[in-house]
């Protein structure tokens, strides 16, 4: 059973927890004195690397910059559990966003932000780096989760666990993959501040067009591999084929403009990526500084993100409520009257859906890794899914992958002279390259949990691929679950 901590160092009391890494668990906290809100991050083992991270922060907290997640206190104290102290851990103390992360809401809004909507939170985000890398230090692992937003939406940076200071020798690849510039992957030194360049490109592409520009920025990847050609208008002609209708797409100047800027941005040589302050005079961001003073723009935003928080605040409390717990280890039968909890169609009955993410509850009892094992042999035996997706099952979880290949274009070969390109960068032709540059492959993850209310649920979530090939793969997995119970 997980330990319940009550309060950190017998200043903050503990509300819940937010969110966990690899080194440290994140808690929402009261100070016990004043009543306010924070958010404590909370070594789990003492770390050299935690103190340059506060060393950062303490620098970043005298320029108190609105668009930066904030210091209020550090230090070394218990952590108290309900009767017993632990040893003493380093914690921070930090602001608190508490709108969440703007990872939650960008996939909620099909087409990207509205053109003028995404030209000022892009704007506020950049005000944040500018002052950070002002102070020489790079963040290492901008992405749409470590931007947290406050209770008016602003854009908050967070989580400096990858920030260095950029004049030290960088050769460790930090960052996440699909943000991560492609010298991360190169052992070889690199200038940090031009990393976060890329990656704030990969940012903007998703606040404008509610898409990514490519899952990693590695040669092998079927859309990056034209930014390394340097064949910018061949991977635009793909991209706003695959996303016809696409209402930006409409205003020609605007997005030439755009288009002009994310170019530079995620360019695979790190020298030709802008600075900060050239990004803010680009012809795409010159109008963003005033139209950041309009009133009536960050009314609208407010409620833009105000009409989709309701089908976040679905997910997340459903995953409050119902207490799922991963202890699988019992064996009874199945109950027949599973049955009645499924729908024939996308949506079935009690499944909370959004951001990639479908919920069943599974009424009565079964076997949940005979279930499992059934529902995996179902989808290989399917005639619309034999041979063409794979499984990647879980030894130590019931939860596995299934990987849907995406279709091939007509056209297999790649033109001569981008071939001839690659010849020169010592780049071998495959068949990943020759695939249909922007129709990724589509990964399902399903896993199976214990509701200590009774019953089980079934998580479907959307590991990678676009929303309408996951949803439409989804269907025919709900028909296989239904035959199942």
């Amino acid at each position: 059973m997980e330990d319940v901590w009550e309060n950190v160092d017998k200043k903050y009391d503990i509300i819940e927890k937010k969110g966990f890494g690899a080194s440290s668990v994140v808690y929402l906290v009261k100070d016990s004195t004043t009543k306010k809100t924070y958010a404590a991050k909370i070594l789990k083992k003492q770390n050299k690397v935690f103190n340059d991270e506060i060393e950062m922060l303490n620098i970043l907290k005298e320029e108190q910059n609105p668009y930066i997640l904030n210091l209020v206190n550090k230090g070394t104290g218990n952590v108290t559990l309900k009767d017993k102290d632990l040893k003493e851990k380093q914690y921070i103390i930090l602001e608190y966003a508490s709108k969440g992360s703007l990872f939650n809401y960008i996939y909620l809004f099909p087409q990207g932000l509205k053109k003028e909507h995404a030209k000022v939170f892009f704007y506020k985000i950049l005000q944040g780096i500018l002052c950070i890398h002002n102070k020489g230090i790079c963040h290492r692992d901008l992405k749409l989760e470590n931007i947290l937003l406050d209770e008016n939406f602003n854009p908050k940076i967070a989580d400096f666990g990858y920030a260095a200071f950029n004049s030290k020798k960088l050769k460790d690849g930090k960052g996440t993959p699909g943000y991560a510039a492609p010298e991360n992957y190169k052992n070889i030194l690199y200038n940090g501040i031009k990393a976060d360049i890329f990656s704030l490109g990969v940012i903007l592409f998703n606040l404008y067009t509610g898409n990514s520009p490519f899952q990693e920025a590695k040669k092998e990847d079927k859309a990056f591999i034209y930014f390394i050609l340097g064949e910018y208008e061949v991977y635009w002609k793909k991209f706003t084929t695959a996303k016809k209708g696409h209402e930006k797409f409409k205003d020609l100047k605007d997005f030439e403009k755009f288009k002009d800027l994310v170019n530079k941005m995620i360019s695979n040589n790190p020298e030709d990526r802008p600075t900060i302050t050239e990004i803010l005079e680009s012809e795409w961001m010159k109008e963003a500084k005033d139209l950041n003073k309009e009133q009536k723009i960050e009314k609208e935003i407010i409620e833009e993100f105000l009409r989709v928080e309701p089908k976040i605040n679905e997910v997340l409390e459903l995953k409050a409520t119902n207490s799922i717990s991963s202890s699988l280890n019992f064996d009874k039968g199945n109950d027949d009257n599973s049955k009645e909890y499924f729908d024939l169609s996308l949506k079935p009955k009690y499944a909370k859906t959004g951001l990639g993410i479908n919920f069943i509850k599974i009424q009565g009892d079964l076997n949940p890794a005979k279930f499992m094992n059934n529902l995996a042999n179902k989808i290989d035996q399917e005639e619309e899914l034999k041979d063409k997706c794979k499984f990647n099952q879980s030894n130590k979880t019931l939860k596995f992958n299934i990987t849907f290949y995406a279709e091939l274009e007509e056209e297999k070969e790649l033109p001569k002279e981008l071939q001839e390109k690659l010849d020169k960068l010592g780049i071998q032709e495959n068949e990943e390259i020759n695939s249909n540059i922007l129709k990724k492959d589509c990964i399902i993850q399903c896993q199976l949990y214990q509701s200590l209310n009774g019953g089980h649920i079934l998580k479907f979530s959307k590991k990678c691929g676009y929303l309408e090939d996951y949803y439409n793969k989804l269907k025919i997995i709900i028909l296989l679950v239904k035959k199942i119970v």
